[in-house]
């Protein structure tokens, strides 16, 4: 009797440790897969993995346009077909957050990988949400309201490989959102070689937020104070261009012009005393005048650029 007891829980342990190592390695495997392709994309943070799957396609069909059913099959004005190999995932997201949210926490990083993005729409001017959960994904998942679509293409250098990166976000009748990422490392050059260029590597964009009120109260992180000094060292000949921006809490254009070259000044005092000699700086206040208004660049801010040409 004993030893019958004691093999019953031998495999009531071996099925509970089982059962963990599954749970588990559903939450690791989307990070994992995507140290191991490369290029590492971090999920919104409030969101769950839904689905996860590496693939190869020698030929896969990639958006730069909104689909449309026509004769009952699938169109886009502009499209990219590619060998390439890499990993396809949906998240659920958390209930109080949106399709926007999801979508910007994507695009704010693929900005900050310097990405050029090739394409985005949103609501309406997506086409059918049915064209891309049945055309484009083949996952009745991500079939919902037309009106609470987002999508961007991208496409980026990183270590010497080339990828292509496309979000799709949407909301569901039942309220569920959803989001669809694919990275895609290229296997082989693109054909069309109009489209080459979309690869050459651009130079990183740092961002520094700053307030105003009566004054501008910059926000410095040392961090990345830092990985602008190490852009500068990589070359003799580089140059540091820093170009404040102003979107709110200005009176007059002319106000905003004078603050945000405030705020740029600022900023290369900083790195004036952390090394950077002052004769590779740049300074630059355009106010309002250069609106983007996409991902992180948007609001009162300082952006810098290091160039080596």
């Amino acid at each position: 009797m004993t030893n019958t007891i004691q093999t019953l829980l031998s495999k009531y342990k071996l099925i509970i440790v089982s059962f963990l190592i599954v749970l588990f390695s559903q939450f690791a495997w989307s990070d994992e897969t995507a140290k191991a392709n490369g290029l590492l994309i971090t999920p919104y943070s409030h969101s769950s993995l839904s689905s996860s799957e590496p693939f190869s396609n020698d030929d896969y069909l990639i958006l730069l346009s909104a689909p449309k059913r026509i004769n009952n099959k699938l169109r886009a004005e502009q499209e990219l077909r590619a060998n390439i190999s890499g990993i396809k995932e949906t998240y659920q997201i958390n209930d109080g957050h949106t399709t926007e949210q999801a979508f910007k926490h994507y695009l704010s990083q693929l900005k900050q990988l310097s990405a050029k993005i090739v394409y985005q729409c949103n609501s309406r001017d997506c086409g059918r949400s049915t064209s891309w959960a049945e055309g484009v994904y083949q996952d009745s998942k991500l079939y919902g309201k037309d009106a609470s679509q987002f999508y961007f293409a991208a496409a980026l250098q990183r270590n010497g490989e080339q990828w292509l990166v496309t979000v799709y976000t949407v909301e569901r009748g039942n309220r569920r959102v959803y989001a669809h990422v694919e990275a895609l490392k290229l296997n082989a050059p693109l054909e069309n070689d109009g489209l080459q260029d979309l690869f050459v590597e651009q130079p990183p964009l740092f961002i520094f937020n700053y307030s105003f009120k009566s004054s501008v109260q910059l926000n410095v992180d040392s961090a990345e104070i830092q990985k602008i000094i190490d852009q500068v060292n990589v070359s003799s000949s580089s140059s540091v261009y820093v170009v404040g921006h102003m979107s709110q809490g200005y009176k007059t254009t002319e106000e905003a012009l004078k603050q945000s070259l405030n705020a740029a000044q600022q900023l290369s005092t900083v790195l004036q005393k952390r090394g950077v000699d002052a004769i590779k700086i740049s300074t630059f206040g355009v106010g309002p005048l250069v609106p983007v208004n996409q991902g992180i660049r948007t609001g009162n801010r300082v952006e810098v650029m290091v160039l080596t040409k």
